[in-house]
């Protein structure tokens, strides 16, 4: 729990609000009483400036993916209680790998202090608008949002719309092309997406690219001598990362977009009906259209505050609506 926002405050408070126990040795110039109100050895401090201040709990690994330290689809109850703080270290990913599902669900009053990366799910071929990073659920107040230097918070990138090209997978593993993912796999943390297969390996036309961020371009779709589509490239969970190249033939995909921008546009229409798919979009943004047009898949929020006030200080990145 934080401390009292008034009256009288002691120092065998802050001790225990720190773990300690009562009535034991402490001073105010020891290094986890200053850090509720993040001082230096030595500064002065003035009891009052200790009003409100809680203990900050560091999120730990779950385990390694691909060699990243991570968290899946974490509710912030699960770690702290009420009022308090969250800090979420450099070496840290916290991903989500569900379209409905954000990847740090708020559910108290708390503070989140993140150094590390909260990333949402990209848009795929069956469930196409990008995931979200953050969401707080509806009703909860007092929540403070810290994205400190070198923190990432970044929305899933919308799916490229598709023709018969097969659209590109969004940036946060985003797959391409087929919604069994067979072609054009997501990529794992940290690690681009898979290209996109082209089932007939005739070797003179090209599917889409996986993506560092967004995904490949749709595969563009043969109008001869086969008449059958290629298929786009997944997207990739590298940040900030690179979108991939778009599948070249006769009717062109769009390219996948880089973080924090949409996939390109597929190329129009040739002959025979088919057309270039759009690519996958970077981080937070939208996918790419295809030669129809239309309204394109959206990317996702980095924080999705479902209408209620909260409070963010950024100096790092962010990618994606707050």
């Amino acid at each position: 729990m934080a401390l009292q926002t008034s009256g009288a405050i002691s120092l065998n408070d802050m001790h225990i609000e720190v773990g300690g126990s009562s009535g034991t040795t402490v001073s105010l110039n020891d290094a986890d009483i200053r850090g509720l109100i993040g001082k230096g050895s030595g500064a002065q401090s003035s009891f009052s400036e200790f009003y409100g201040a809680a203990a900050s709990t560091t999120l730990t690994s779950a385990g390694t993916v691909n060699g990243q330290n991570q968290q899946k689809q974490i509710t912030v109850s699960s770690f702290i209680s009420s009022g308090e703080t969250l800090e979420i270290p450099s070496n840290l990913w916290v991903w989500s790998e569900s379209h409905s599902q954000a990847a740090l669900l708020i559910d108290i009053p708390c503070t989140i202090v993140n150094y590390g990366k909260i990333i949402g799910q990209g848009g795929s071929n069956n469930s196409r608008d990008g995931g979200d990073a953050i969401r707080i659920n509806s009703g909860v107040s007092g929540v403070t949002i810290q994205n400190m230097s070198g923190g990432y918070i970044a929305g899933g990138g919308g799916y490229g719309k598709d023709g018969y090209g097969y659209g590109g997978g969004g940036a946060g593993g985003g797959v391409g092309g087929q919604s069994s993912g067979t072609y054009g796999v997501g990529g794992s943390l940290n690690a681009s997406g898979a290209n996109g297969l082209n089932p007939y390996n005739d070797g003179a036309y090209k599917a889409g690219q996986g993506g560092g961020a967004g995904g490949g371009g749709g595969g563009a779709a043969l109008i001869s001598p086969y008449g059958y589509p290629k298929y786009g490239g997944g997207g990739g969970r590298i940040l900030p990362g690179t979108g991939g190249a778009g599948g070249v033939d006769q009717s062109n995909g769009g390219a996948g977009g880089s973080a924090g921008n949409a996939g390109s546009n597929g190329g129009a229409t040739v002959g025979g009906g088919v057309r270039g798919a759009g690519g996958g979009g970077g981080w937070g943004a939208n996918g790419g259209l295809d030669s129809n047009g239309g309204t394109p898949y959206s990317g996702g929020k980095a924080i999705n505050d479902n209408g209620v006030s909260y409070t963010l200080s950024n100096s790092g990145t962010i990618y994606g609506g707050t």
